[in-house]
């Protein structure tokens, strides 16, 4: 089995066997790390309902938008899920009234406040909540668009469903 220089059958000497092994044992405790993380990925999916509130749209824009449309964030592309309600007010504005030292509260002609419940899937983990691969937060600025429509707003709710 060993020759003169201390090979085993020829070819390899200890310190080569202990690198093979050293190198086998890393592999496998990657593969079995990646399972483990795959695994706590599909158990932490979840639907989420969350609104987002676009201000100052005119009602064509909020006409245009349907139940069961699908949304995607205008930038990068990603999913945000699809429209399970919406609804509306008058948009206002908040002015300055420096003669009296006050602030005055005016509503804005034509214009409309848009607040527009998302339903999806997402992966929900201690630290995060990711819709279609994009990380949502309360109070994030959010791109949207639709068939026809894009605007930009900030998540103002979010509901985890168990």
């Amino acid at each position: 089995m060993r020759n003169s220089k201390g090979k085993l059958f020829g070819v390899f000497n200890i310190i080569d066997i202990l690198i093979i092994i050293i190198i086998a044992v890393i592999i496998g405790g990657g593969i079995y790390a990646y399972k483990e993380y795959q695994e706590s990925l599909s158990t932490n999916i979840k639907t989420v309902e969350y609104s987002v509130e676009i201000k100052g749209v005119d009602e064509k824009f909020v006409n245009a938008i349907n139940n069961g449309d699908l949304i995607r964030e205008s930038v990068k592309g990603n999913s945000l899920g699809s429209v399970s309600g919406k609804s509306f007010v008058p948009s206002t504005n908040i002015y300055s009234d420096y003669l009296n030292g006050k602030y005055v509260v005016s509503q804005v002609p034509g214009k409309l406040d848009l607040i527009l419940t998302l339903t999806s899937d997402a992966q929900v983990t201690d630290r995060s909540v990711s819709v279609g691969g994009l990380e949502i937060r309360i109070g994030q600025k959010i791109y949207v668009k639709g068939k026809g429509y894009a605007g930009e707003g900030f998540v103002i709710n979010m509901n985890i469903k168990e």
